[in-house]
């Protein structure tokens, strides 16, 4: 299996009200994908008694993702970070020290490619909170060189433990299908 290709990052607000299974708002697309980084902190316990190890754990702790999108727009990051958004373009974002950022349900489909053949993996997280960005801009020199935006978040379990997903499948529509299911507003 070869990793070849990241696309489709879908997000939707967590209802943290929601006693059982999560329930979030709605897909909502989040810029075009460049770049995904997960990295997952563990509790690690031992326990030694006799003069050898008799009993070890290892368990979810937190985690952190990082993401490289193609563009910061407006509405989307203040939907990601607790802001104010004007409610008519021209948009107009105001932060506030105040502000409280969501947890969401964050998504996306890696490409893979497996014996010569195309699969199509969703990973999905279940709980991220966002964190302002960092800024850093430019001038133009010479040549040209893109900026490109990186944000990154917090990963946490929901109530019964679980922080992540992942389902394989043959087409990237089925894969699309999926990852935006998951992210529905559940019907009553």
């Amino acid at each position: 299996m070869v990793k070849i290709g990241l696309t489709n990052f879908r997000y939707s607000i967590l209802d943290t009200s929601a006693a059982t299974e999560p329930v979030y708002s709605s897909a909502k697309t989040l810029g075009k994908a460049i770049s995904c980084n997960v990295e997952i902190e563990s509790n690690d316990a031992s326990l030694y008694a006799d003069d050898t190890l008799v009993e070890t754990d290892t368990s979810f702790q937190k985690g952190t993702v990082t993401i490289g999108i193609d563009e910061e727009d407006i509405t989307t990051m203040a939907d990601l970070l607790g802001h104010d958004v004007s409610p008519s373009s021209p948009y107009i974002m105001t932060r506030k020290s105040s502000d409280i950022a969501p947890y969401v349900g964050l998504g996306r489909i890696v490409t893979k490619m497996i014996n010569g053949v195309y699969k199509y993996k969703v990973e999905f997280l279940y709980k991220v909170k966002s964190s302002e960005p960092k800024a850093e801009n430019n001038t133009r020199g010479e040549s040209t060189e893109f900026g490109t935006y990186e944000l990154e978040g917090t990963i946490a379990a929901l109530s019964d433990g679980s922080w992540s997903i992942t389902q394989q499948f043959e087409t990237k529509a089925a894969a699309l299908t999926y990852l935006e299911s998951l992210l529905a507003v559940p019907t009553p």
